[in-house]
């Protein structure tokens, strides 16, 4: 699980560090334009959430500053946390009330911010390159992503984009080496509610 948040911190450092050509941005764009579908909403939220990481190229050294407002203003609006908190909430027997479920969502949310904020700070920059875009069930999308720099060999990884409860195109699931952020979470929570209690598991999320 690690490695997926530290992949995604790769994801945010080439916004930040790499120096992409307006060649490069082209061929994603391009590349991705290429997905047929009949919704123009996904492939249009896809591209602009490239084609933005790779433009924002102003910042040559990391800056907590200029980190905390991308994380708040580019890539935190990208993801469905309600969704990924309740899909994890599966695993915990009974029923939370709603300000105990809202709870855990903001404590989600914060955690996998503050560790890609803490890999952000030690990582070195690195590339990531278009794939492919597949529809998956349930009317999802699957975005595969080539990412150098993270290991000798490269990996990939796929951001599956849904149809949030606001109609919003979000991400709500990231798999790497068929492991998912949601089932990593999931297996977390489990472990805890089974030692500690839905509430003492509220309190060490």
């Amino acid at each position: 699980m690690n490695a997926i948040l530290l992949v995604l911190t790769l994801f945010l450092s080439q916004a930040i560090f790499a120096d992409e050509t307006e060649a490069a941005i082209k061929e994603t764009e391009a590349a991705i334009k290429v997905v047929e579908t009949t919704e123009q909403g996904p492939v249009k939220v896809i591209q602009s959430a490239i084609v933005k990481l790779n433009k924002l190229t102003a910042a040559v050294t990391y800056s907590p500053q200029l980190a905390s407002a991308l994380i708040d203003q580019e890539i935190a609006p990208l993801f469905d946390f309600d969704y990924i908190s309740d899909e994890v909430l599966l695993v915990v027997p009974g029923n939370l009330g709603r300000k105990e479920i809202r709870y855990f969502s903001n404590k989600l949310k914060q955690n996998i911010i503050t560790t890609i904020m803490s890999r952000l700070a030690q990582s070195q920059s690195g590339s990531l390159r278009f794939i492919s875009a597949r529809p998956v069930m349930g009317g999802a999308i699957a975005v595969q992503l080539s990412v150098n720099g993270y290991s000798r060999f490269g990996l990939n990884i796929d951001l599956l984009f849904h149809q949030s409860k606001e109609r919003k195109w979000q991400i709500f699931d990231v798999v790497l080496n068929r492991d998912s952020l949601i089932n990593y979470y999931q297996r977390m929570v489990s472990i805890k509610a089974r030692r500690y209690g839905i509430y003492g598991m509220l309190g060490r999320i």
